[in-house]
């Protein structure tokens, strides 16, 4: 699992909207259902249920998302903390 996957994941789970999701992320929308569909087969886990009405979320899809923004905002983190070591801070 790459960090853009979790990107893309909590684009689409905030938007619950794959059009408006791929606009976020700048790519295009049928890439951006592909690597959702390859995280959920990874993860052998459903995330995202998408009907005709749209898409919404799954228990699991919202323990996920929790756990994913987490791991985005400490990613973050570790930048900024790098940068302000490399910058003597």
């Amino acid at each position: 699992m790459e960090l853009r996957h979790l990107r893309y994941f909590v684009a689409v789970a905030e938007e619950l909207n794959f059009r408006r999701a791929a606009e976020r992320v700048r790519v295009a929308q049928p890439a951006l259902s592909k690597q959702i569909k390859d995280l959920e087969f990874e993860l052998r886990v459903k995330l995202l249920a998408r009907n005709t009405a749209g898409v919404a979320l799954t228990d699991a899809g919202s323990v996920f998302l929790t756990e994913a923004t987490a791991l985005l905002r400490r990613a973050a983190d570790a930048v900024l903390a790098a940068r302000e070591a490399e910058a003597g801070r």
